[in-house]
C-alpha cells in the first residue's frame, strides 16, 4: 500500500438503454437547472469508467452521476481540497462507496463494496491528482450539458464554482 496509485473517472460510450422513466416535475418543484441536469443525465446517458488503482468499475449518468451531482459533488471537491474526508457513493449501477481521507499531500482511499460481499480495498492516491481528475470530469460533464442545451452557461458556472473556489478562478 506504500505506492501511490492513480484515480481516473472517464466518459465512455453512450448508453442507449433506459430502464427508468424520463425525469419530470409535475409539481414544479425543480428549478430549470435541476430539471435540465436530470434530463441531460437521462437523455444523454453515458457509461462512466471509474478506476482507483487497479480497481475499475462502470457507472452511468442516470442514475449514478446525476445523484452524485445532486448530492453536493461540487462542495465535496472543495472540502477535499480543504483536507476534509469525503465519500462518493455509487449505489445504483455498482454498489460501492469511495471514501477519500486526505493525509497531507496524499489521500488514503477506501473502496468498500456492499451487497453480497463487504470487500474493502485501501489505496494511496496523490491528493492533487484526485482533485484535478474530479474537477476535469465535472467540467467536461457540465460543458457537455451546456453545449447540448440542457443547462445555461450561467447556471453551469454558478453550480461548479464551489469546486474551484480555492483556485480563485471561475471556469
Amino acid at each position: 500500500m506504500n505506492s501511490i496509485e492513480q484515480f481516473k473517472i472517464r466518459l465512455a460510450e453512450r448508453n442507449l438503454e433506459n430502464f427508468a422513466p424520463p425525469p419530470d416535475d409535475p409539481l414544479g418543484e425543480l428549478s430549470p437547472f435541476e430539471l435540465g441536469l436530470r434530463k441531460f443525465c437521462y437523455e444523454y446517458d453515458h457509461k462512466v469508467i471509474v478506476a482507483v488503482g487497479k480497481t475499475k468499475f462502470n457507472v452511468f449518468f442516470d442514475p449514478d452521476i446525476c445523484m452524485l451531482l445532486e448530492d453536493r459533488f461540487c462542495e465535496d471537491i472543495a472540502e477535499l481540497e480543504q483536507g476534509k474526508t469525503i465519500r462518493l457513493e455509487f449505489a445504483e449501477s455498482y454498489a460501492i462507496i469511495i471514501k477519500f481521507v486526505p493525509i497531507g499531500e496524499e489521500i488514503k482511499c477506501y473502496l468498500r463494496e456492499f451487497g453480497y460481499s463487504n470487500n474493502e480495498t485501501i489505496v494511496m492516491l496523490n491528493k492533487q491528482q484526485v482533485l484535478d481528475e474530479l474537477r476535469r470530469f465535472l467540467t467536461e460533464l457540465m460543458e457537455l450539458a451546456v453545449n447540448l442545451g440542457y443547462v445555461s452557461l450561467e447556471d453551469k458556472n454558478e453550480f461548479i464554482n464551489p469546486a474551484f473556489c480555492d483556485l480563485k478562478v471561475l471556469i
